[in-house]
């Protein structure tokens, strides 16, 4: 499954430390496994990553940043909280966020309950009484899991985020916890790959065990399967001059998650392939059948009911993205070859009431 979500209702330290290792995020109440995402017009992998800290040092200039920081401001540890000065820090920050996002940070650490079953700690930076920065993480038996980190961009030369997470790993390193999780990168360069720079990493395999970075391989990810089998019904497509337009649908994960998953759509990488009396037609790979379907696909009505996050704009601002949720009308074939496919996209397109993609 490209999504999974679990809802504890209790959890001790040492069952977190096995959901962190299993390659589980936090994500407000909620741990969730999420294989692809979409954003930056592209769809990616996601890729897990751990710093073992008992083999971990502080690096020269990792020192001197923080020796720097340390004569300058004051740094101090807490029990997360929220309070008006972080609320705005967050508010100026959501314009760097991808994908979705919470509408406070209050939501971001509670989804609106009084307390969670996650023990999260925050480290806070003053310039006098003003806070300029504030992150949280997550503490387990032996590990902890970076979770968000807010900076005022005009102290953008101090570099507050990277300090943040080094004063996170120097609690780590006091505490005598093993594992730092500072999220995750990508299977493609992008603006994640900072937290690389951390120290010597280690990645979630497709194997589902962890090894060095160094043996990391962008071929082996269920990004590159995606990509590159829709790339390949591209050029099928293109091939029999059968119109269609590629999108990508970051509201896939909606298909994974509820009572009402069976409803909508799943498939982060659609190809339209226009329209009926019956509504839009499209194909899509699915990577965990290795197989290709088509069917027919509605905007959902009641969409933001499901829908607590906001998108980001990036979604309605670009033209690579079906930026709404759809639901699953009549299935045509489903898991079948291209060749199949095909044929059933040729009968299809002799029906008199067909339209091509605008």
């Amino acid at each position: 499954m490209l999504v999974q979500t679990h809802f504890p209702r209790q959890l001790s330290r040492v069952r977190y430390d096995q959901y962190l290792a299993s390659g589980w995020f936090r994500g407000a109440v909620m741990l969730y496994k999420m294989d692809l995402l979409c954003f930056d017009n592209e769809l990616y992998s996601v890729v897990n990553i751990r710093l073992n800290l008992e083999k971990f040092g502080f690096r020269k200039g990792q020192r001197k940043l923080l020796r720097k920081a340390e004569s300058k401001f004051k740094i101090c540890y807490g029990i997360a909280s929220t309070n008006k000065a972080k609320e705005a820090l967050y508010a100026s920050h959501k314009h760097r966020f991808k994908g979705f996002i919470h509408g406070t940070l209050e939501e971001y650490l509670n989804a609106g309950f009084q307390s969670t079953v996650f023990d999260t700690r925050e480290v806070c930076v003053y310039d006098g009484e003003k806070l300029i920065a504030v992150s949280y993480f997550d503490l387990g038996d032996i590990s902890m899991a970076s979770l968000l980190g807010l900076y005022d961009e005009q102290y953008a030369e101090w570099s507050l985020g990277k300090l943040t997470m080094l004063k996170e790993i120097e609690f780590g390193l006091a505490s005598e916890r093993k594992w730092f999780y500072p999220g995750y990168i990508l299977d493609k360069d992008s603006s994640f790959d900072y937290k690389l720079k951390l120290g010597n990493m280690e990645y979630y395999t497709p194997a589902k065990r962890w090894a060095k970075i160094e043996k990391f391989n962008p071929d082996n990810t269920i990004g590159h399967d995606v990509r590159s089998s829709t790339q390949k019904l591209i050029h099928a497509l293109e091939k029999e001059k059968i119109p269609n337009k590629p999108w990508l649908y970051p509201y896939f994960s909606m298909g994974y998650m509820g009572p009402w998953n069976a409803y909508f759509m799943r498939s982060p990488a659609p190809i339209e392939l226009g329209h009926d009396l019956g509504g839009m037609m499209v194909t899509a790979y699915s990577t965990e059948e290795k197989a290709y379907s088509l069917f027919r696909i509605h905007p959902c009505p009641d969409g933001p009911q499901f829908l607590n996050l906001e998108a980001s704009k990036e979604f309605s601002n670009s033209e690579e993205y079906l930026n709404h949720l759809y639901q699953i009308g009549d299935i045509i074939l489903e898991h079948g070859t291209i060749e199949v496919l095909l044929d059933q996209i040729r009968t299809w397109r002799k029906k008199p009431n067909y339209l091509p993609p605008a």
